[in-house]
């Protein structure tokens, strides 16, 4: 289930920090636990990933340097999803009950929420990314190990990330894909770096073609690509062809 929320800047020609994925996740979790405290606890205590969500989508906009974005649009978007209907329910409630989302000392107003229509995915789907995908492994140096960000530029990004996603399926789900083989032939990337609390995360933002197991497109959809989608990492979008 994927939803849209509309959000109107409370001023003129404010300007949007550059990292602000960690502020957006605890918002989240204060919406949810406005609907429901115990399914709030859940969802932030388990290190499942039970949503994902994008960057905010600013339409209009100028880049200011070493600072952020300005918003020249009348509205800002910012996409939530998750196979848990009751999570992304929860989340929609409580920005009824509460209908201000904060950023540093910003602040953005609900203006609308839009339920999407679920895309029928096929085989060969193109997609691009609303959020950066990320994917890590462990190297060993000398006698340390060392998290090490990966880029589709890399053979080991392809296997990594399809074991997380083989992970994150049988956890949310209790059982493994009848289907658990899947390819991604990257069109392009950019690699970006996001500051999340006090650790910076390298990710990819990307088009690419989808091949392979339409369950794991399916999951990958509704909760995001590769590791850290509650933080903001790993969401998508159908690229609607031929139309």
């Amino acid at each position: 289930m994927r939803v849209e929320i509309k959000l109107r800047p409370a001023e003129e020609n404010m300007i949007l920090p550059f990292n602000y994925n960690y502020q957006i996740y605890e918002q989240l979790i204060d919406k949810i636990a406005i609907a429901s405290l115990e399914l709030s606890k859940k969802v932030e205590t388990s290190h499942v990933d039970y949503f994902t969500f994008s960057r905010i989508v600013v339409r209009k906009r100028e880049l200011i340097p070493d600072r952020g974005i300005r918003i020249l649009s009348d509205t800002v978007s910012l996409y939530v999803s998750s196979s848990v209907g009751e999570i992304i329910k929860a989340i929609v409630e409580g920005f009824n009950d509460s209908p201000i989302l904060k950023i540093d000392n910003i602040s953005f107003i609900v203006d609308d929420f839009k339920v999407l229509k679920e895309p029928r995915i096929r085989d060969g789907a193109l997609f691009s990314t609303l959020s950066p995908v990320m994917v890590r492994t462990v190297k060993i140096s000398g006698n340390k190990m060392k998290i090490w960000d990966l880029y589709p530029n890399e053979d080991a990004f392809f296997e990594r990330l399809r074991k997380i996603m083989l992970m994150r399926f049988s956890e949310l789900n209790g059982r493994m894909p009848e289907d658990r083989e899947f390819s991604l032939d990257v069109i392009k990337f950019k690699p970006v770096r996001i500051l999340v609390r006090d650790t910076y995360y390298r990710g990819s933002l990307m088009v690419f073609r989808y091949y392979g197991s339409l369950e794991i497109a399916r999951f990958g959809y509704d909760n995001g690509f590769g590791e850290k989608t509650k933080y903001g990492f790993g969401m998508i979008k159908l690229i609607e062809e031929g139309k």
